[in-house]
């Protein structure tokens, strides 16, 4: 593993301890998982019946179920054992094991070289102190023209110190008009905070800006061939706890999906 271990063990056990909260969202959909991410992962992902798909960072099994349901075969992965008894307790026809997304070794022991045909990371980037083992093991593990397809947190208008804004456009009429003021866009940074309204225990976020979460793909060879900005429709904001300015005007999301070079 490389980067801060007791970082990294700290951002565990805080995931440890969300699981149960995290999963009973999820499930009442209560997240933006089915709404406004899921539909762009599955449309970059264009997943055929019986490839084998790795995700990393699975949580409480959501999309790997969907995926299964797609006609995928799916190992997934976490490193947070309570959110491995959570996803295995929902059913479904998916591997699931414990490893650290994090840790290049512990992903390299999944697999031989060229035996996923793509590998997934649903809204977890923001939260992993270290990308690049993650990206190295995943360069392997592909096969040849094989896709990564992520999706995280957009690092310019929903990450780090971003400040939502509303203003009254009164000419012609009454608008509201939703803007964001971004600052230390250009650094990379961490910090807690929560994504939820109760969530029990703040979370760690870390912020790179877009270059840093792409190089490290270009340096492994992937190229950059697939990307989406999704944005909610009028009626999708109608949902309890939906910041309108983030998903109907400006994308709170950004799903990619990187090709490995043949």
């Amino acid at each position: 593993m490389s980067g801060d271990r007791r970082l990294n063990d700290e951002v565990r056990g805080v995931w440890d301890q969300l699981a149960p909260f995290w999963d009973e969202r999820m499930e009442a959909g209560a997240t933006w998982q089915r709404t406004l991410i899921q539909p762009s992962v599955e449309r970059l992902l264009q997943l055929g019946p019986g490839e084998r798909i790795l995700e990393l960072a699975c949580g409480n099994g959501e999309f790997a179920r969907r995926m299964t349901e797609l006609g995928g075969q799916v190992l997934a992965t976490d490193f947070s054992e309570r959110m491995l008894e959570r996803a295995r307790a929902r059913g479904g026809d998916v591997d699931y094991r414990w490893a650290d997304a994090t840790d290049e070794e512990e992903l390299l022991a999944l697999g031989e070289p060229g035996s996923f045909d793509g590998v997934v990371s649903n809204m977890a980037i923001m939260d992993m102190e270290s990308i690049e083992p993650m990206i190295r093991a995943a360069a392997r593990l592909l096969k040849p023209a094989g896709r990564f397809v992520f999706s995280t947190l957009h690092p310019a208008f929903n990450s780090g110190d971003v400040r939502p804004a509303v203003e009254l456009d009164l000419d012609g009429g009454v608008t509201e008009v939703y803007s964001v003021k971004v600052s230390s866009y250009g650094r990379s940074f961490s910090g807690k905070g929560v994504a939820l309204p109760d969530q029990p225990v703040e979370q760690w976020y870390f912020h790179r800006p877009l270059w840093m979460i792409l190089e490290p793909f270009f340096v492994h060879g992937f190229a950059l061939d697939g990307l989406e900005e999704p944005l909610l429709t009028p009626s999708d904001r109608q949902k309890p706890g939906t910041p309108d300015y983030v998903f109907t005007q400006i994308p709170g999301v950004l799903v990619c999906r990187m090709r490995r070079g043949s």
